[in-house]
């Protein structure tokens, strides 16, 4: 099914539906930051990036939605969203790109995943390059609850406006 043939639920079904499939991924070996989302980023196998966002950029590839901007940067797709008037700081829908901080410095974006829900006091999502003792260097795709007080906001990519 082509991206532009969908109906903006079925973009954000397919989305979830990649990133789900991803569940248990881990890179190898273990703290080599070695993982396929890498290799196809960067377009050669052996980098060994932090890769979060490569991640979350294969999923809406292989879902036929590649984003607007082609980086590995938190920072640059946040700033995209911002300039675009697609960052969100509330209401979180399936299908957004959430960015996290961990600092004090909650306008800084250090990690990113998928939203897949939102339960009461966090956000669900799926992500990539984290683990339960590494929150965005853990090397496994892995379901996330994150609380909002880690939140900096999301991209809202076109199919959830």
């Amino acid at each position: 099914m082509a991206g532009e043939q969908m109906t903006n639920d079925e973009k954000r079904a397919n989305v979830l539906k990649w990133a789900e499939s991803q569940l248990g991924v881990i890179e190898y070996p273990s703290g080599s930051n070695k993982v396929k989302y890498n290799d196809w980023f960067y377009g050669a196998a052996g980098h060994n990036y932090a890769w979060c966002m490569a991640f979350v950029q294969w999923v809406f590839a292989r879902a036929n939605l590649p984003l607007p901007v082609k980086t590995a940067s938190c920072t640059d797709l946040a700033d995209y969203a911002k300039k675009h008037k697609q960052w969100v700081t509330s209401d979180y829908k399936p299908g957004d790109i959430l960015f996290m901080h961990w600092g004090k410095n909650d306008a800084i974006t250090e990690h990113v995943g998928i939203v897949v829900s939102v339960k009461g006091i966090v956000v669900v999502t799926y992500e990539g390059n984290t683990s339960l003792t590494s929150q965005a260097n853990g090397g496994c795709v892995m379901e996330r609850n994150r609380a909002y007080a880690n939140i900096t906001g999301a991209y809202r990519p076109w199919y959830n406006v």
